[in-house]
């Protein structure tokens, strides 16, 4: 039984640990990292062959409307009982069924057989591109320039949507808690540098001050006492010839008589005062002011903690956070994608807002070689630019809440007792 219960023990306390580094900083972010990086692989295992079945159908699709829009166009031009202007008219509609068609149908021309080829054309559902699909969809954005065709590939997302979603929520908002308060700490350390270390440095004052004015009282009044106790020695001596003769007189009122049993005598044992001599007084004293400057040092540390809590970041620094980073996934997407600044910028934005349209998206030039490099320091930069957003969020939160208690004050909405 009592193996039993320890293994059972043992077993709880190693759920308890598993757990505790899951949903830790850097376990939820390994989580997510590995989910996005699975995730590439099994789209990418679902939806690549597919892309070359899609493409052999299309072309199959284009060819036989091409051989049919010979036909038709054989067919006017040998009817001999048409005129010029008819036959044009009736031309005109054939090619008009033609562009609709092969528009309808969405082949480009691809060469299906060179699939895999080094010089042949590049899937679109590579790992890079899946990756990147992997991350708009747990993080909600949902470009749509890619999606998947199969059955198995559009329940498979589902499903990776439903456990991916809240897993990247619930990372958003641990690791934006963590840079926030990274962030604020930096904050006030660089920021607010003077005007906290100013602060410090009265409060350090005035404590030097009153140590220095309770330590010199003391020494005063033990030199005092020292003179008393140096001076005493008359007055004990005088003291014991009251004593004494007190003492005899005692014995003859109360003398006992013969036949009383003798009476036990008290036993007076001297006591033994130490007198103190100045430098044990300035031993203790300087024992006292190491007291009370440790005592001090704790206090600032304490006030430290306490105004690190207090501090929140201004909105403008905050907005500045966001637009420094967009303003450089503008210039690394510019030189990239051959993109001018508000088209970057524009992307950066509907990215990292999670509205993605779908409009502008990195790495559509699959026959360019950095395609595939693109498009995983695209998936960082919006994995990344998520956490930032998150943590600017959290500082924006503060912000507003502090001033909202600051303004119902203002207005006596708010007691301010009640709020300490």
């Amino acid at each position: 039984m009592g193996s039993k219960e320890g293994s059972k023990h043992q077993g709880r306390e190693c759920c308890k640990t598993v757990m505790k580094a899951m949903f830790s900083h850097i376990g939820l972010c390994s989580m997510v990292i590995l989910y996005t990086v699975a995730g590439g692989f099994i789209f990418e295992h679902l939806e690549k062959a597919n892309e070359e079945t899609i493409c052999f159908e299309g072309r199959k699709e284009y060819i036989d409307m091409q051989n049919t829009t010979l036909a038709s166009v054989k067919k006017v031009i040998l009817a001999s009982n048409l005129d010029t202007d008819a036959m044009m008219i009736q031309l005109a509609s054939v090619l008009q069924t033609f562009r609709d068609n092969t528009l309808a149908i969405g082949y480009d021309g691809t060469d299906c057989d060179m699939y895999g080829e080094p010089d042949g054309p590049k899937y679109q559902w590579s790992w890079p591109g899946a990756l990147m699909f992997a991350v708009t969809v747990i993080t909600t954005i949902g470009y749509g320039h890619i999606a998947p065709k199969t059955f198995w590939g559009r329940l498979v997302c589902i499903a990776y949507a439903v456990l991916g979603i809240p897993l990247m929520l619930l990372c958003l908002a641990n690791i934006g808690d963590v840079l926030a308060d990274i962030f604020r700490f930096v904050y006030a350390k660089i920021c607010c540098f003077g005007c906290c270390r100013n602060k410090k440095r009265d409060k350090n004052k005035n404590a030097v001050v009153q140590i220095k004015g309770g330590s010199q009282e003391p020494t005063e009044n033990n030199n005092e006492k020292c003179k008393i106790l140096s001076t005493s020695a008359p007055m004990d001596t005088e003291f014991s010839k009251k004593t004494v003769s007190f003492n005899e007189h005692n014995k003859k009122l109360f003398h006992p008589r013969p036949d009383s049993p003798p009476s036990i005598k008290p036993k007076i044992v001297p006591l033994d005062i130490k007198t103190l001599t100045p430098a044990d007084l300035a031993s203790r004293n300087r024992a006292i002011m190491n007291q009370q400057m440790m005592t001090d040092d704790e206090s600032d540390d304490d006030d430290d903690d306490e105004l690190d809590e207090k501090i929140t970041v201004p909105l403008t620094i905050t907005m500045v956070v966001i637009g420094v980073y967009i303003f450089g996934g503008s210039v690394l997407f510019g030189l990239w994608e051959d993109w001018d600044m508000l088209q970057s910028a524009y992307f950066c934005f509907i990215t990292l807002s999670t509205i993605g349209f779908g409009d502008v998206v990195p790495g559509r030039d699959f026959e360019d070689p950095q395609a595939a490099a693109q498009l995983i320091l695209g998936a960082v930069y919006v994995l990344f630019g998520m956490a930032i957003m998150s943590m600017c969020f959290a500082l924006m939160q503060d912000e507003m809440v502090t001033k909202c208690k600051w303004l119902g004050q203002k207005l006596g909405i708010i007691d301010k007792e009640e709020d300490e």
